[in-house]
């Protein structure tokens, strides 16, 4: 098999409910008996990748099937910045079940972004949370997270498809969600152009990053879609986009 006799880093990027499609990534992973020895993400990729790391076993699609998407959608949609924030921590410690990095069966890191000194900051030991959070913290959809005095957001700001975390694998098995970049023509909206510009700089910024690990063979999977929304996350799309991550990662299988 491809991937025998090899150091195996995991990278999932960011994208919001776009981050299902890692889902079906790790189900075609666990499938084929693939072990990882790293895994780094950013965001939501972050979030999946600290519960794959707690138990690579883990059924996420049962996880998945079973999250409360109401409770969700009204958090991002109805709270204050600072209480949707909260309501997240909460929910997140629901399915990240320890608190140490030391308590993971893989070893793991993720970054966040560092606002006012304009910089990534990676976590890797010491306590999950509230780093975790503030990995996930959205710039508009939420308050920043305080650590120490650092006041940190999203890591995608900085790095969000954080290939550059994992250096000392000879495989990547790169997961990039970025999007959606929608198609413009002149019935577009200029919020999804606002979108969708964001999303192609990262983009962009995540090939450099494939094209400077030189020493380290990519497996690289991107969710092909321009139409689920990085906030949109009705239980209707999961299935789709697990499928479509399972079926990328078993295609890559040769």
């Amino acid at each position: 098999m491809f991937f025998n006799k090899k150091s195996i880093g995991l990278v999932l990027g960011g994208g919001g409910a776009r981050g299902f499609f890692h889902i079906g990534v790790i189900k075609a992973i666990q499938e084929l008996k693939i072990k990882i020895d790293k895994i780094s993400g950013t965001s939501i990729g972050a979030v999946v990748g600290a519960m794959y790391a707690i138990n690579p076993q883990i059924d996420l699609e049962k996880v998945i099937a079973e999250l409360d998407y109401f409770a969700i959608i009204k958090t991002m949609a109805f709270g204050t910045k600072e209480s949707s924030t909260h309501g997240v921590e909460s929910l997140l410690r629901k399915y990240v079940s320890v608190e140490k990095f030391s308590d993971l069966k893989i070893p793991f890191c993720f970054n966040a972004t560092d606002i006012n000194q304009k910089k990534e900051v990676i976590f890797s030991h010491g306590s999950l949370f509230p780093g975790l959070l503030a990995a996930i913290s959205i710039p508009g959809a939420f308050s920043p997270v305080k650590i120490g005095e650092r006041f940190l957001v999203d890591g995608g700001v900085t790095n969000n498809i954080p290939i550059s975390l994992i250096k000392d694998t000879t495989d990547l098995i790169v997961s990039d969600i970025t999007g959606p970049i929608k198609k413009v023509d002149d019935k577009i909206s200029a919020l999804d152009v606002l979108y969708s510009s964001v999303a192609l700089m990262q983009f962009n910024k995540g090939q450099e990053e494939i094209k400077k690990a030189k020493k380290q063979k990519i497996t690289y999977l991107n969710l092909d879609d321009d139409q689920v929304f990085i906030f949109d996350f009705r239980k209707s799309n999961y299935q789709k986009l697990i499928e479509l991550g399972y079926q990328a990662m078993m295609k890559k299988n040769i």
